[in-house]
C-alpha cells in the first residue's frame, strides 16, 4: 500500500513542479502588461475557504479574472501590472515569488522517493 501511495506522491510532485516551472518561465520571459481593474466581485473581507477574493479585468477585449492573493487594497479602476504568457491564458503578478513552490515540490518528490524505497524493502 505504501508503495502505491509513494508513486502517487511522486506523480503529484511532478504536476506541482511542472506548474511552478511554467510560472517561473512566465515571470522571467513573459509579456508585461498593465490592466485596469473592472470589478472586485469578492473582496478580501468577503472571501472564504470556498470563494476566494478576486478581481476582473479586460485584456484583448476578453474578460479575465485573477485571484487577489495578498493584494487586498485593489479597487475598481486601479492599474495593475501583470505578466502573461504567449497564449495569454495565465496572468501573474510581477512580484510573485515561486521559490517556495519549487522547494515544496522538491520536498514532496524526495519524500515520495524515500517512501517508495522504504516500501520496496
Amino acid at each position: 500500500m505504501l508503495k502505491y501511495a509513494s508513486i502517487l506522491i511522486i506523480l503529484i510532485s511532478f504536476v506541482s513542479f511542472y506548474k511552478t516551472f511554467q510560472e517561473y518561465k512566465i515571470l522571467n520571459s513573459g509579456n508585461k502588461i498593465t490592466v485596469s481593474v473592472f470589478s472586485v466581485p469578492i473582496s478580501c473581507s468577503e472571501s472564504s475557504k470556498i470563494s476566494k477574493a478576486y478581481f476582473t479585468f479586460y485584456f484583448n477585449e476578453k474578460k479575465q479574472s485573477k485571484r487577489l492573493e495578498d493584494l487586498c487594497s485593489i479597487n475598481v479602476g486601479d492599474q495593475i501590472k501583470l505578466i502573461t504568457n504567449d497564449t495569454q491564458d495565465i496572468f501573474l503578478f510581477e512580484d510573485k515569488d515561486v521559490s517556495f513552490q519549487f522547494l515544496a515540490g522538491l520536498l514532496i518528490f524526495v519524500t515520495g522517493i524515500y517512501c517508495y524505497f522504504k516500501a520496496s524493502k
